[in-house]
C-alpha cells in the first residue's frame, strides 16, 4: 500500500489552507487532525498519569475543538493553524482518556 492509498483512509478533510506546513508544502493531513492523530502516540503513557479513569474530564476535553471548530464552520470567526494544533492536541488527550477509560470499563466486566 502507498503513502497516499494509507493516508486515504485516514478521515480528514485535507483542505491545504488548513494545513501544516514543510518546507512550503502543506502536509496530507489538516493542522486539528495532525494533532488528534498525533496525541495518540500519549496512549501508553497514560497508564502513569493518575486520574485517567475521569471521563467528565475527558468529554471536557473536546470542547475546545467542538467551540472552534463549529464556530468557525458557522462563520463567526475563522480560526488558525496554532489554534487547530491546540484544539487537536486537547481533544486526541481526551479521545485516549476515553479509551483508556473504556478498556478499563471492559476489563472490569469481563472479570
Amino acid at each position: 500500500m502507498s503513502k497516499e492509498e494509507l493516508l486515504s483512509i485516514i478521515p480528514c478533510h485535507r483542505r491545504p489552507e488548513r494545513s501544516l506546513k514543510i518546507k512550503g508544502k502543506p502536509m496530507a493531513l489538516c493542522a486539528r487532525c495532525t494533532a488528534i492523530y498525533g496525541s495518540y502516540l500519549l496512549l501508553p503513557f497514560l497508564y502513569f498519569v493518575p486520574q485517567v479513569h475521569n471521563l467528565l474530564f475527558a468529554l471536557l476535553l473536546q470542547l475546545p475543538m467542538l467551540i472552534d471548530g463549529f464556530t468557525q464552520k458557522w462563520k463567526w470567526r475563522e480560526s488558525n493553524n496554532t489554534l487547530r494544533v491546540i484544539t487537536g492536541l486537547l481533544s486526541g488527550i481526551g479521545q485516549c482518556m476515553m479509551i483508556w477509560y473504556a478498556a478499563n470499563l471492559l476489563k472490569q466486566l469481563l472479570s
